[in-house]
């Protein structure tokens, strides 16, 4: 459906920016992908190639160093292969996945020598070095959060049955790992914010409508490649749950997503005094608008991952073989 691929049918009060040092990033990223990354099959290196990490990470965080990109697109790497190998795995094996990754980067202990996990060592190093140990433990809180909802997922997409829309709302706000960019838009402030500040019910809700903003625009995108491959999808659902048309579906699927940017705004206008922390929570919450923008250029501009043959989805078997 051509309206899906509407540029102007996803639109925010802020703009996006890009980062110079994105290039850069898209040459390191390469590198990556035939070292790091050389065990992953040729079809599955190369749409890793055609997605455009670097881009992403430059799009989602403008204001980022050289450093801090190479940290994050690192993670972002790791995370993409994670995602796209263990997606439609057995729980048990999500969960043994996790504990292996969260003991390396929560505690730096180091337990296997499974390629999928050889990137870990040099994440917690560079992680640490943009941010620190109070950061990197809500980063972890995050990641552990993303493979709740990674084993959540699996008890609906395996058999195609569609949750209820709590359900869905719940484990697709886990299972889209947007929290943990949530906290690297943090770490870029170089400021930890304390424990009182981000718990305040109004940058809690934010952080909630950064993730949830980015998962309905992720969806509404690729609903026309996932309709009869899977179910975790936000017009997906809403179609088979109100039975209605796909067409009224992406507009049902817009609504909610344009509630949550107007109330991201409006949020943004009324932040209380945070006294002493009040320019750090202003950065913060700018890079979570840039965030927000940012993730809708590169997915329209820069990515080949929601087009047609671009999601290395058909390859995953063969990885997960060789992951091993």
């Amino acid at each position: 459906m051509k309206e899906i691929l509407n540029a102007n049918a996803l639109q925010y009060s802020f703009s996006h920016q890009l980062n110079p040092n994105a290039e850069a990033m898209e040459a390191v990223i390469r590198g990556w992908i035939e070292t790091d990354y050389n065990w992953l099959p040729d079809k599955m290196k190369f749409k890793y190639g055609k997605t455009g990490m670097g881009h992403c990470g430059g799009c989602i965080f403008p204001h980022a160093s050289m450093a801090q990109l190479t940290a994050i697109c690192r993670f972002f790497i790791w995370a993409f292969t994670v995602d796209d190998i263990y997606e439609l795995s057995d729980p048990a094996e999500i969960e043994r996945v996790r504990h292996i990754s969260m003991e390396a980067l929560r505690y730096g202990n180091f337990i296997s020598d499974e390629q999928i996990f050889a990137p870990l060592p040099k994440m917690r190093e560079e992680l640490l070095a943009i941010s620190s140990p109070l950061w990197l433990d809500r980063f972890c809180n995050s990641l552990d959060r993303y493979f709740d909802g990674l084993k959540e997922e699996v008890y609906y997409r395996v058999p195609q049955i569609f949750p209820d829309f709590e359900t869905f709302v719940n484990i697709r706000m886990k299972a889209v790992n947007v929290y943990s960019m949530i906290h690297l838009a943090e770490a870029i402030t170089k400021t930890t914010l304390p424990d009182y500040v981000v718990q305040t019910q109004v940058i809690d809700r934010l952080e909630q409508l950064s993730c949830s903003i980015q998962a309905w625009s992720n969806d509404y995108f690729s609903a026309h490649l996932e309709k009869g491959n899977d179910v975790m999808n936000l017009v997906l659902i809403i179609e088979n749950e109100r039975g209605c048309s796909l067409s009224e579906a992406y507009l049902a699927a817009l609504a909610i997503h344009d509630q949550d940017a107007d109330e991201f705004v409006m949020l943004t206008q009324q932040l209380p005094d945070f006294g002493i922390w009040n320019k750090p929570v202003a950065k913060y919450v700018e890079n979570l608008q840039l965030m927000i923008a940012g993730n809708l250029f590169w997915t329209l501009n820069l990515t080949e991952r929601y087009k047609k043959g671009g999601h290395p989805s058909e390859d995953l078997a063969k990885a997960k073989e060789m992951a091993a």
